[in-house]
């Protein structure tokens, strides 16, 4: 059984490599934000979720959950929209990730209650992940004491088993090429 999930999209970073936000970054006239929430939106989740910095402003009904403490990264992202969600688990999708197919996507909902895609050398892709409300207290602990590292508390959290590792396929690693610079 699926269950209900909701899907965040993770659009509050501060996108300086890019040297602008790629949040609203056009692709075919559309901003990234709204080409990666139409995608999440064909999965059905029960609510999509903007997690968002203090300086942006996305024109949508949508729920935008904006960073409760700067500068923590996407650990603090996760934290604040996980509070933020009825749902038990949640779909978390970056922004700038716009090879990422809703098939792979939907795979991942549908694998179970926490599923983490993780290349062949062991390192995991915590941007696109489905991850249960249950590991809050896991992430929190992280922030408190500065261990700010997705790679780190991803890899906590498989060997505290809130996570079940799904391996990337040689022909899937493009999914995961993300946009950091804007003349790409």
């Amino acid at each position: 059984m699926n269950g209900t999930f909701s899907a965040t999209i993770l659009a509050g970073g501060t996108s300086k490599r890019f040297g602008k936000d790629k949040a609203f970054h056009l692709i075919e006239s559309v901003p990234m934000w709204e080409l990666q929430t139409r995608k999440v939106s064909q999965l059905m989740p029960s609510e999509i979720i903007i997690s968002a910095n203090e300086k942006q402003e996305f024109k949508t009904d949508l729920k935008i959950v904006i960073d409760s403490h700067s500068n923590e990264g996407p650990l603090r992202g996760l934290v604040d929209t996980l509070n933020a969600t009825k749902a038990e688990r949640m779909l978390l999708l970056a922004v700038d990730l716009p090879k990422m197919p809703i098939n792979f996507l939907g795979e991942l909902i549908y694998s179970g209650c926490g599923t983490i895609p993780v290349h062949k050398n062991g390192m995991t892709e915590p941007l696109a992940a489905v991850y249960p409300k249950s590991l809050i207290k896991l992430a929190k602990k992280n922030l408190k004491l500065g261990i700010l590292k997705m790679q780190t508390f991803t890899a906590q959290a498989i060997d505290e088993g809130f996570l079940k590792e799904r391996p990337i396929k040689d022909s899937e690693i493009s999914f995961f090429e993300n946009l950091n610079y804007s003349n790409i």
